[in-house]
């Protein structure tokens, strides 16, 4: 993908089921738009989601931000298009992110999930054809994670 040009377009924007979104609409220096996909990012800790949220954004992401598995499971029952699901596993409330990529996973079969936790893989949690990052965690291999089920 062609590097943002000096042109960049961005907005705060509020979903219609009241979720945060920031939108990056790059446009490439063909003035050809590039698409961006959305991702929901489901973490607990405010910081390390501030952090996520500002990173996959820059990287040309639209994000979707959950607090909960009880919020994440909101915003897909709210109609949002998704196209990746990036988890914690254990999320305040008393859904966690293994119960959130199931649900996503129930109305999405295809959908790409990345687990990103400080707990011990479960592999038989995971749902097939997943990601397991164990944090901390470095951005670019988050990104690089996220990437890979694009790549036609």
């Amino acid at each position: 993908m062609d590097q943002p040009s000096s042109e960049q377009h961005k907005s705060w924007q509020r979903s219609e089921n009241g979720a945060n979104v920031y939108d990056l609409g790059f446009q490439r220096n063909d003035e050809v738009t590039v698409p961006s996909r959305t991702v929901l990012l489901v973490e607990d800790e405010w910081l390390l989601r501030q952090s996520l949220y500002e990173e996959m954004t820059v990287a040309g992401w639209r994000v979707l931000e959950a607090a909960s598995g009880e919020r994440a499971l909101e915003i897909l029952a709210g109609g949002e298009t998704v196209d990746l699901l990036v988890t914690d596993i254990r999320l305040d409330g008393g859904i966690t992110g293994w119960e959130v990529a199931e649900a996503c996973r129930t109305a999405n079969a295809r959908l790409p999930v990345v687990y990103v936790s400080g707990n011990s893989p479960d592999d038989s949690r995971r749902v097939e054809g997943s990601v397991f990052l164990s944090k901390p965690c470095m951005i670019e291999r988050l990104l690089a994670a996220c990437h890979m089920f694009f790549i036609a």
